[in-house]
């Protein structure tokens, strides 16, 4: 499924192949988000969620926080791996909760390269921490993460680190002058 939410602050896109779990439905329902699906497993279902993620963060007026689960981890990194950089500079961080540890197949195959933005891995399995060490993510404990307000903490947590850096960055280059 993919998930399309606007709050106040930043627009947020949630990749999940089918329905998430509970939990995680209960915060993306709170944040009355639309719902779409992720797609079939063909290279023209693939292809179609690269455009609608496209779609989604060149429409977004704000920048774009990516929230996705399972294969849908997997379907995140591949289009932030492969997508032309005008599209992947809007978008702030993502939040990957519990991802496939092996790739089904090639379904969403890319160059094991760090994504070019700030993430969080959630990992409820204790299984992920190679693959979230290849996307350059911060791993945390999944187990209740998603519950309650805690995954809007994450996001603001995410959102606020984006902001520092930016801010640092800045700092640097009017230092460069």
């Amino acid at each position: 499924m993919m998930v399309a939410v606007a709050t106040n602050r930043y627009s947020i896109l949630a990749l999940s192949d089918g329905n998430p779990p509970p939990a995680l439905g209960e915060a993306i329902d709170r944040l009355r988000a639309t719902l779409l699906p992720l797609g079939g497993g063909t290279d023209a279902a693939r292809n179609m969620l690269g455009a609608r993620i496209d779609r989604f963060v060149e429409e977004a007026d704000r920048q774009v926080i990516l929230l996705a689960h399972g294969a849908g981890c997997r379907a995140a990194a591949w289009w932030a791996r492969l997508s032309p950089s005008h599209y992947v500079q809007r978008v702030a961080g993502a939040i990957l909760v519990d991802p496939l540890a092996d790739d089904v197949g090639t379904r969403f195959a890319s160059p094991a390269t760090l994504l070019p933005f700030r993430s969080m891995t959630l990992d409820s399995t204790g299984r992920i921490e190679a693959l979230a060490r290849e996307w350059g993510s911060e791993v945390m404990p999944g187990g209740t993460a998603v519950r309650g307000g805690a995954l809007l903490r994450l996001i603001d947590r995410l959102s606020g680190a984006v902001v520092a850096h930016d801010v640092r960055t800045a700092e640097k280059l009017a230092g460069l002058g």
